[in-house]
């Protein structure tokens, strides 16, 4: 079992939590009155997240086992390598599981069909509105290759996804802007 608590993860997340009075832009679609400053999680953080998230993978997925983890564009903690190896250290035994960049331009080149069949968890720092994962996984779907979950550090959609997500953290939720569309 972890080590790393409920209350670990709490810590660190009130640590990096900013709260505005007028709600903040985040990312091209959505603001909201929360902001988290994940650029300021050290290693170690990031670490007890990745661990954290790891044991809850399991727990959510078994009996089922990850072949290959997909990391979505956009992160910059690298939270999927770390969770990759930590996954794959304590849940595989030291059996490592791949862990690939998801571009759509590799998937269309034939790298698509060299996972064709394998178990998949999709990883991302941050879902707001979960539009980009959505798109990822219809596509790692459409290609044959199956996604058991979507894992991040930060989880802000707050809606049943086409698998679960399991998340570090549950943040406060967003606004999606429309004048955009």
């Amino acid at each position: 079992m972890s080590d790393v608590t409920l209350d670990d993860i709490n810590d660190i997340f009130h640590r990096i939590t900013e709260n505005f009075e007028e709600p903040v832009r985040i990312g091209g679609r959505c603001e909201s009155q929360t902001y988290y400053q994940t650029e300021d999680l050290n290693d170690e953080d990031l670490d007890a997240c990745a661990e954290y998230v790891a044991h809850r993978i399991e727990n959510v997925i078994s009996p089922q086992e990850p072949a290959l983890f997909l990391k979505l564009p956009g992160g910059y903690s690298f939270f999927a390598e770390r969770l990759s190896a930590y996954y794959s250290e304590l849940m595989m035994g030291g059996v490592e599981v791949p862990l690939e960049q998801y571009l759509e331009s590799k998937m269309s080149n034939g790298f698509g069909t060299k996972y064709k069949g394998s178990n998949a968890i999709m990883v991302t720092d941050v879902i707001t509105t979960a539009r980009s994962s959505l798109e990822a996984h219809s596509k790692a779907t459409l290609r044959g290759i199956p996604v058991l979950c979507w894992a991040t550090l930060i989880d802000r959609t707050f809606g049943p996804g086409p698998v679960p997500v399991v998340s570090a953290f549950t943040g406060a939720p967003v606004r999606l802007l429309t004048q955009d569309f």
